[in-house]
This record gives C-alpha cells, structure tokens and sequence, in this order.
C-alpha cells in the first residue's frame, strides 16, 4: 500500500488519486494520437513537412496513417471506462518504438523519427507507471 507523509500521520493514498491521474494521462496519450492523425488525414503533404520529412509520394498512404491514428486515439480514449484497454496502449507504444528505430536503421527514415520513438516511450512508460501505482493502491475509504 502507498502512503503520504501528513504532518506526524501517514495515511494511504487513495487508489481514487492514482485513478485521477492515469485518467490524465490516457487522454493525454488519446489526444495526441487523435491530433496527429487529423493532420495526417486532412493535412498530410504539410503534417510530414512540419516534422522534417521530405515526401513526395501519393498522398493516399500518410493519409491513410492518419486514419489509423485516429482510430487508435479513439481506442486510448476508451481505457479510461475499460481498463484492460490501458494494457493495449503500453504494448502498442512498446511496439512503436520498435517500429520507430528500426525504420530509423533499416528504412531510412529522417532523425526525427527518433525522437518520435522517445515520446512514444515516455508516453507508454508514464502510463505504466500509473497504471502500476492504481494496481498497487489501496481502494478508497
């Protein structure tokens, strides 16, 4: 059980407190999923230009990312309701930056992709954390 220190008394933190604050985080984490996929779905050409990627494809492929990015941002959103969904988030953000760096190594994506791949990680490791500190909390009296 966690504790905080009150004057002379130590009381146990409320699962409610951690419950407040991985709720933060999710939609924290669902909302820049949801903004970056909009400016991919709508602004594509502008979106990969503003992070330093220099595309001159079809427009059809990062838009469709876009899509992708939405969705899942919605998919985030709903772990604040069905917590198991918190689990998706962290193993998909584990997953992304998997994916990030060997793009960065294998596919010659642009440097920023790096740094893309160390928020997604403080992102998902921010989360697991207090998904872990909820887990850990007492229940609230």
């Amino acid at each position: 059980m966690l504790y905080e220190q009150s004057r002379w008394v130590y009381r146990p933190v409320k699962k409610q407190s951690w419950q407040f604050v991985l709720n933060l985080l999710v939609l924290a984490v669902a909302s820049h999923s949801i903004a970056g996929g909009v400016l991919l779905l709508f602004f594509p050409l502008w979106t990969l230009k503003l992070v330093g990627w220099n595309f001159a494809g079809q427009v059809f492929w990062p838009s469709q990312a876009g899509l992708f990015l939405t969705l899942l941002g919605g998919v985030y959103a709903s772990a604040i309701r069905l917590r198991v969904i918190v689990w998706f988030l962290i193993v998909s953000k584990a997953c992304a930056i998997v994916f990030l760096l060997l793009s960065v190594v294998f596919l010659d994506a642009p440097r920023v992709v790096i740094a893309m791949a160390i928020v997604d990680g403080l992102m998902g490791l921010s989360v697991a954390l207090m998904y872990w500190m909820e887990m850990r909390a007492g229940d609230p009296a």
